[in-house]
């Protein structure tokens, strides 16, 4: 089930051979993999294939069992999660919310052995922060840009998804391919030619890109893709950090729904901000909902109408593993659920 060459599998960039010596999951970054067989496959060579979503939907996404196998979403996963940890975590999302998954990688300094372990702990809070104002790059950023502008020059619909960390890397890549796709049809001094390939630019993400966003840690979401951003009460990142309601009704943004679930955890624990928990508050919406679990469009068009109703924590099965899947065991107990 697991590939052990995994490091084989990609070319590293020259430029980043040093990075990659010293934090070896840096190897990965950027990079597509299938969370169940956990083989890490090359993004230019994957984009050179002559349909590169097709081949992603077929070969690299991972679909739970009795899935139909028609929907799926790129999956950019939170910090500190080395690749391993990410195909975890996401064949979790995968089961629980009945949908294909397919990492782009966010890799971790964290390793087994750190020189400074003082440190190491602290470089991926670090990244993110400088993620975050944008003083930074990514090959996740970058390739998922990629992607995006693939899909809206080819009508292929893509779906999206990321946590935490992934959600910054997320709305940085969408906001490059918008730049980029613009660029491409209008010279930087036509204003008027500029206007037309906004307004062109967001008719087709509108159509084709789909967007999921768990603990969503950025504002700075542009126009055009189909917008859901989740989270659970308490969870300090979105409310502070990221978009949330308040602030999308501010500006005008009613092309963001939110699915926003009442609190779990007493205040101040960051438990909240563990997609685990909101996977499993999405699948008894479906649920309650009578949707078929990992019906999105179908879930999209209930959050839309304003007819969808969220489940509570009490109405939620929780699984008995979820003990394999958080932060903090105390928090088990704060649900009442077995640890």
């Amino acid at each position: 089930m697991r590939n052990k060459n995994k490091a084989q599998q990609v070319e590293s960039n020259p430029r980043r051979w040093l990075l990659e010596i010293l934090f070896p999951d840096k190897k990965f970054d950027g990079q597509f993999q299938n969370p169940y067989t956990e083989e890490i496959f090359d993004f230019d060579d994957v984009m050179a294939i002559e349909n590169p979503i097709a081949f992603i939907s077929q070969e690299i996404a991972y679909y739970p069992e009795d899935d139909d196998g028609e929907l799926f979403a790129v999956f950019i996963s939170g910090l500190g999660q080395p690749e391993e940890i990410s195909s975890k975590r996401s064949r979790r999302y995968a089961q629980r919310l009945k949908t294909g998954v397919a990492n782009m990688n966010n890799s971790s300094f964290l390793k087994q052995n750190p020189i400074f372990s003082f440190l190491n702990k602290y470089l991926d809070w670090i990244d993110a922060a400088i993620h975050r104002i944008g003083l930074a790059g990514s090959p996740a950023i970058r390739n998922t840009a990629a992607l995006i502008l693939y899909a809206i020059e080819n009508d292929k619909i893509l779906n999206l998804s990321g946590d935490s960390h992934g959600t910054i890397l997320l709305a940085r890549a969408i906001n490059h391919a918008k730049r980029k796709f613009i660029a491409k049809h209008a010279a930087f001094w036509n204003f008027k030619a500029r206007r037309i390939q906004e307004t062109r630019w967001q008719n087709r993400t509108d159509k084709l890109i789909n967007v999921f966003a768990f603990g969503n840690s950025y504002q700075r979401w542009v126009k055009g893709p189909k917008y859901i951003m989740v989270s659970i009460k308490g969870d300090i990142v979105p409310e502070k950090f990221g978009m949330n309601r308040d602030i999308a009704n501010q500006k005008g943004r009613d092309d963001i729904k939110f699915i926003v679930f009442d609190r779990l955890f007493l205040k101040g624990s960051f438990e909240a901000h563990n997609m685990m928990f909101t996977n499993e508050l999405l699948r008894q919406t479906f649920i309650k909902n009578n949707i078929t679990i990992g019906n999105f469009a179908g879930l999209y068009y209930q959050l839309k109408v304003g007819t969808l109703q969220l489940a509570t924590a009490a109405e939620v099965n929780w699984p008995d593993d979820m003990i394999n899947y958080v932060w903090n065991q105390e928090s088990l107990k704060e649900l009442g659920v077995r640890s």
